[in-house]
C-alpha cells in the first residue's frame, strides 16, 4: 500500500513496510482538498510558495542575527532564550526548504553524474554534521560498506544531509547503514530513527524537510521505502545500479591518489570552510589518501582543533579571514617549527584547477571550487612535500 506522503501518518498500519509513493507535485492533492473554488481562483502555487518562503526567510534571518548580537551583548539572556532561537532557526530553515523545493520543481538543476563511493558522501555528510549532532546530543551509528554509485556528487550529498537532519529531529537514536541489497544488488542507504511513530509530532514528522528530502530522492532517481514499527522508524533508499558502461567511464576520467601521494599518508589536514557542503566536497575529494583529516566550520573552531592537533596542512575557503589565517599560519609554525602547507580554495569562475605556491617560501596554494574533485588531492601531495 502506498502512504501519500502529504497524508496524516497511519496507525493500526504501521508494522508494515510502505513503500512511499513518488512525491506529487504540490499542487496536485493541495488545491483538490480545497475544492471548487480553489479551482476557481486558479492559484498559482509556486507563487505562493515563493513569497511565503522569500517573507518567512528574510524575517527569521533578520531576528536570528539579533539574537547573535544580544548573545555577544548578553550571553546568560540569550542562553534562557534558547527555546526561541531554535524555534526561529526551525522556522527560518522551513522557509529555506520550501523555496529549494520550488526550485527542484520549477527548474531542476543540470546533474554532473561521476562514479562515487555511496560510503564517502554518507561518512562525510556524517562528519559535516557532527557539531549539530552534538549539540542536539543525537548518537550516531553507522555501518558504512563500499558501494559504487552513478550519480551528482552535490545532489547526492544535499539528499544523505537532509534525510540526516530529518531523522536527527525525529530521535536522539539514530542508525546509518550504507550496503547492497541481496535481492536486488541495488545500492542503499538506510536511515533509521528510534523513537514512538505515534509520539511524534505532526510538525515534525511532515515537515519540509521531510517534503524536501522526498523531492530529493525523485531528482537523483533513488527509490525511497519507508518502515515502522513499534519502536523506530527507518527509510530506505535504493539507487540504480552502475552499469559496465558506467564503470569503465568513471574509472577513466576519475583522477585517484598516485603512488607519490605515499608520502603523505598519516599527514593531518584541517579543512576550514562554514559551507557543510564545501568541507564534505573536500572530504570526498581527499578519501583515500590516507590522511588525517578535521574539519571546522568557522577560524574559532579551527584554532580550536590546531591547539588539540597541530595540523600539517591547512585547506581554506576563499571567505576566510585573512588576518586569523595569518595568525594560524604563525601560531603553527611557533609551535611545530615548521611551517604548515596551506591551501585557500577559490571561487572565481576563471580561476586555474590548481596554482602551486612559490618554491622556498611561506605562501600559499590555490584550487579553484570548480576542480575540486580533480585538483585538491594532486595540490595537497605538492604542498606537502614541499614544507616536509
Amino acid at each position: 500500500m502506498a502512504l501519500n506522503w502529504f497524508s496524516p501518518r497511519p496507525g493500526a498500519r504501521r508494522h508494515a513496510a510502505l513503500p512511499i509513493a513518488e512525491p506529487a507535485k504540490p499542487n496536485g492533492r493541495a488545491l483538490a482538498e480545497q475544492g471548487p473554488a480553489a479551482d476557481a481562483a486558479a492559484v498559482a502555487w509556486p507563487d505562493v510558495v515563493r513569497q511565503l518562503g522569500q517573507e518567512v526567510a528574510m524575517s527569521l534571518n533578520a531576528a536570528a542575527e539579533q539574537l547573535e548580537r544580544l548573545n555577544r551583548l548578553e550571553p546568560s539572556l540569550v542562553r534562557s532564550l534558547i527555546p526561541v532561537s531554535e524555534s526561529v532557526e526551525r522556522a527560518r530553515q522551513a522557509g529555506m526548504a520550501a523555496q529549494h523545493v520550488l526550485r527542484l520543481c520549477e527548474d531542476p538543476p543540470p546533474q554532473q553524474r561521476e562514479l562515487l563511493n555511496l560510503a564517502d558522501v554518507a561518512r562525510a555528510a556524517l562528519t559535516a554534521r557532527g557539531d549539530w549532532f552534538a549539540r542536539r546530543q543525537v548518537s550516531v551509528r553507522q555501518g558504512l560498506a563500499q558501494t559504487r554509485v552513478y550519480a551528482d556528487s552535490s545532489m547526492l550529498y544535499m539528499l544523505v544531509d537532509e534525510l540526516l537532519m530529518w531523522a536527527g529531529a525525529l530521535s536522539s537514536d539514530i542508525a546509518v547503514n550504507v550496503d547492497k541489497s541481496a535481492r536486488t544488488g541495488r545500492p542503499r542507504l538506510r536511515v533509521a530513527a528510534w523513537c514512538v511513530p505515534t509520539a511524534v509530532p505532526d510538525t515534525v514528522w511532515r515537515s519540509m524537510r521531510w517534503v524536501l528530502w522526498h523531492q530529493l530522492a525523485r531528482t537523483v532517481g533513488a527509490a525511497s521505502q519507508l518502515t515502522m514499527r513499534e519502536d523506530h522508524v527507518r527509510v530506505t533508499l535504493s539507487l540504480p545500479p552502475v552499469t559496465e558502461e558506467q564503470l569503465a567511464t568513471g574509472i577513466e576520467e576519475s583522477v585517484g591518489p598516485s603512488s607519490v601521494s605515499a608520502v603523505i599518508q598519516g599527514c593531518r589536514v584541517l579543512i576550514v570552510a562554514d559551507s557543510a557542503q564545501r568541507r564534505a566536497q573536500c572530504l570526498q575529494a581527499l578519501a583515500g589518501y590516507g590522511l588525517i583529516l578535521d574539519s571546522a566550520e568557522d577560524m574559532a573552531q579551527a584554532e580550536r582543533l590546531a591547539a588539540q592537533h597541530l595540523p600539517d596542512a591547512v585547506v581554506y575557503d576563499q571567505g576566510t579571514n585573512a588576518s586569523q589565517i595569518e595568525r594560524l599560519r604563525d601560531s603553527l609554525l611557533q609551535k611545530a617549527g615548521t611551517p604548515a602547507a596551506f591551501i585557500e580554495i577559490h571561487d572565481d569562475a576563471g580561476a586555474s584547477e590548481f596554482q602551486a605556491s612559490t618554491v622556498g617560501t611561506i605562501s600559499t596554494g590555490y584550487v579553484a571550487a570548480k576542480s575540486l574533485n580533480q585538483a585538491l588531492g594532486p595540490a595537497l601531495v605538492f604542498e606537502l612535500c614541499k614544507v616536509m
